[in-house]
């Protein structure tokens, strides 16, 4: 995944290599077997600088849908607000993310997205039955769950976990399913997915992105 986190870790590139080969008509030395080719060392390379994109803002009365220009290599957050809803709200994209939002009634949450440059969203549709609006922003926009620190929160959100960080606890109340996905430099993690009540602890080690998926919810996270 080469999208740009701000301060974390380049992804590692292999390299291959192949064997030249013998012309027609050449008389060969015999040898002996040729053994297997080493594996390549891994390289890396500087991590890209982020770029500050300026915040995009869609809105709309009912269903419908918006086109964005938001750059391919550059991770993007959705916070979709619809105070009167009252029926199902559903937010999708023609990008790697399916169903970035999908509740019932009033909502107001953030989730990340074009977290796939070769599927980059230009286009994301709205399904709803009131007054919306769609505000897609850069990494500044996200906050940071400092260490030994609460943070709570009512609905669908990302969180910066900053470096240090090894370890959360998360407590949640809600009637519903409640999910936790960890975005680090190297992969995208489901650490929790689970229905009801609970107070768990996860390993987790920063920096990363932290998104807490379920709108029915009121949770606390502690990060150590």
């Amino acid at each position: 995944m080469k999208i740009r986190l701000g301060g974390l870790l380049p992804l590692l590139v292999l390299a291959s290599a192949c064997a030249p080969a013998t012309g027609y008509g050449e008389i060969v030395a015999e040898s002996p077997p040729a053994l297997p080719a080493s594996p390549p060392s891994p390289t890396s390379s500087a991590p890209p600088v982020p770029r500050d994109v300026p915040t995009e803002t869609h809105t709309g009365k009912e269903s419908g849908e918006f086109q964005t220009s938001w750059p391919a290599d550059q991770l993007g957050f959705l916070t979709f607000e619809c105070p009167k809803c009252t029926s199902n709200v559903i937010v999708d994209t023609d990008g790697g993310e399916h169903g970035l939002v999908n509740a019932i009634g009033a909502y107001k949450g953030t989730k990340w997205m074009n977290t796939e440059p070769d599927r980059p969203v230009k286009r994301v549709t709205v399904h709803a039955n009131a007054p919306w609006t769609a505000t897609i922003s850069d990494y500044r926009s996200i906050p940071t769950a400092e260490s030994g620190k609460d943070t709570s929160g009512k609905s669908e959100a990302v969180l910066k976990l900053p470096a240090g960080v090894t370890r959360i606890r998360f407590t949640v109340k809600t009637r519903g399913n409640v999910a936790l996905w960890v975005m680090s430099p190297k992969d995208r993690d489901l650490i929790l997915n689970q229905i009801g009540d609970l107070q768990v602890e996860r390993d987790v080690r920063g920096p990363a992105y932290l998104q807490v998926e379920g709108y029915e919810t009121s949770w606390t996270l502690t990060p150590s």
